[in-house]
């Protein structure tokens, strides 16, 4: 299942048992700048993450990295403190941003909504991996 986990406990809940593998998307720890860029609270996300943590699912986060946005060393540490005391977690999937989304947009008159953006470097995805390694996280690139 991949979620973002944006959803009301109970119909996660409902799913649990009969899902194999939570695809769990955890963009901004902020609320204001969560918020600001996906134009929800991130509450939610963090309370779901955490019950199904609890409730023994299997759990991968996935952190889709994108400059300027996310990729910040306080929404870093944040993250890597939160899921670390999760300690049910599979691993954290550091996905790097890409455009392919752009045309998709494109298509559905969101022209803009992904513009500036690019990936990020090799360099830094070795600087964010080694950063939530350095919690005692297991990290993958790519997903």
């Amino acid at each position: 299942m991949d979620t973002c986990g944006y959803a009301p406990w109970k119909a996660l809940d409902s799913i649990r048992e009969y899902t194999d593998l939570f695809l769990y998307d955890l963009k901004l720890m902020d609320d204001r700048r969560h918020s600001k860029h996906t134009g929800a609270a991130n509450k939610k996300v963090i309370d779901n993450l955490e019950r199904l943590a609890i409730s023994g699912a299997k759990v991968i986060v996935r952190y889709a990295v994108i400059p300027g946005i996310n990729d910040d060393e306080e929404n870093i540490r944040e993250m890597a403190r939160f899921v670390a005391k999760l300690k049910r977690i599979e691993r954290i999937d550091v996905l790097p941003y890409h455009s392919m989304a752009v045309e998709k947009y494109s298509n559905l008159n969101r022209k803009g909504v992904t513009a500036g953006f690019r990936p990020p470097s090799e360099e830094r995805l070795r600087i964010i991996v080694k950063a939530l390694e350095g919690f005692g996280l297991k990290v993958n690139i790519g997903g």
